[in-house]
């Protein structure tokens, strides 16, 4: 009894022993380690993207700068598989674009002031960009079409001498940017109304590309406003540097509008040479024809309208030039010219008179009263065939 007694104790005394070893054993706990700059970058680089899906441009500008400023620390520490440089670049791109769609919806609610303010903060950090991920000439066509974005909300906002100040930069990017260059003549032009100023843009972009529509469209400027004299030097230039069937039937034309029909035509004969096809050849040569026509030129007038016939069926032209011989009464040609309007369209009862009235002037009867009983009930020309006939009966 006393032995079992004894064991108990001894027992007991162990159990106490490991016990208080137990209470006085220190334990470890296993401490995270802190996250390194570089984290802390990736970490707010990826809060600001989630920030930026969810439309909080705000909150995404702000961790998109924090992520720049501890990429820009951890410089100093990274090894070149961290590839920080490319990250910095990246995350300037991103509070770009961040401006860039803020300054959208300040356009969008009219806050033009603002919409100024977020594009340039946007254009300044592309500029300031050593491409690293993007070529030099990317970088510089987004800058140019930020300028552009700044001209047109100035435009929106009235500040029209602003406008043409972002227009400007524009075309430091892209010299002779034609859509740039018109805007700025159409706001100097309707905005601002300084002519003197307009033309010059139009003049200097011509000047610089040597483009032909440059030219026409420099005409065309002046031609509005009633400088004559300015515009057909300009649609002369024109003609220098593109020979095609636009740039030169647009100078024809601008010739015939103030009465030079000699100049008008002979820009026509030129343009024929390049003319694409019969009809458009064919109406050159009615309009040669028409020319001619004001310049009292009856002989070339029925030459030029010859050489149309010749290309294009036309009713109009055939029944002028059978007009023309039944003036002349070459009766012959007359019939010719009569025979070939009808072939055309035989609803022409001026072409029946006409031909009748050669045929009886050949005495050739029975073909006149065939044509003149056709049209003597016509309200135009029925009087008149019905008085021929009278003389055949």
């Amino acid at each position: 009894m006393k032995k079992i007694a004894y064991l108990s104790v001894l027992l007991l005394a162990l159990f106490l022993v490991m016990t208080a070893c137990s209470a006085n054993k220190k334990i470890e706990i296993e401490v995270e380690p802190e996250p390194t700059v570089l984290e802390l970058a990736d970490i707010a680089s990826l809060e600001a993207s989630d920030a930026f899906e969810d439309e909080d441009f705000p909150e995404a500008l702000e961790l998109f700068n924090q992520a720049k400023e501890y990429y820009i620390q951890a410089q100093n520490v990274a090894v070149p598989t961290d590839s920080v440089d490319v990250k910095i670049e990246k995350t300037q791109i991103n509070i770009a674009v961040t401006y860039m769609r803020m300054a959208n919806e300040s356009n969008q609610a009219q806050f033009y002031s603002d919409a100024i303010d977020e594009y340039e903060s946007a254009a300044n950090i592309y500029k300031s960009l050593v491409p690293l991920t993007m070529t030099a000439q990317e970088r510089d066509e987004f800058v140019a079409i930020l300028y552009q974005n700044l001209a047109v909300t100035a435009q929106k906002g009235a500040h029209f001498e602003q406008a043409l100040g972002y227009y400007d930069n524009a075309l430091q990017y892209e010299p002779g940017n034609a859509d740039v260059l018109m805007s700025k003549y159409t706001i100097l032009k309707n905005d601002i109304k300084d002519q003197v100023r307009a033309y010059k843009v139009l003049a200097d972009y011509a000047e610089a590309t040597q483009d032909p529509n440059a030219y026409i469209v420099l005409a065309n400027a002046y031609q509005d406003d009633g400088d004559s004299n300015s515009a057909a030097v300009y649609y002369n230039k024109a003609m220098e540097l593109g020979k095609s069937f636009d740039v030169y039937s647009r100078a024809a034309d601008f010739f015939r509008n103030i009465k030079n029909y000699s100049k008008s035509n002979e820009i026509l004969n030129q343009l024929v040479d390049f003319t694409p096809d019969n009809a458009s050849k064919a109406l050159a040569y009615r309009i040669m024809a028409d020319n001619y026509d004001k310049l009292k030129n009856s002989s070339k007038k029925i030459e030029f309208y010859d050489k149309s016939l010749n290309l294009e069926p036309n009713a109009d032209v055939a029944l002028t030039l059978a007009n023309h011989w039944n003036q002349s009464k070459n009766w012959d040609k007359v019939i010719t010219y009569a025979t070939k309007v009808i072939s055309i369209d035989s609803s022409k009862a001026a072409a029946f008179l006409l031909r009748g009235n050669a045929y009886y002037m050949k005495k050739n009867y029975t073909a006149a009263k065939a044509d003149l009983q056709r049209i003597q009930n016509d309200p135009n020309y029925g009087k008149s065939a019905s008085e021929i006939l009278k003389k055949i009966k």
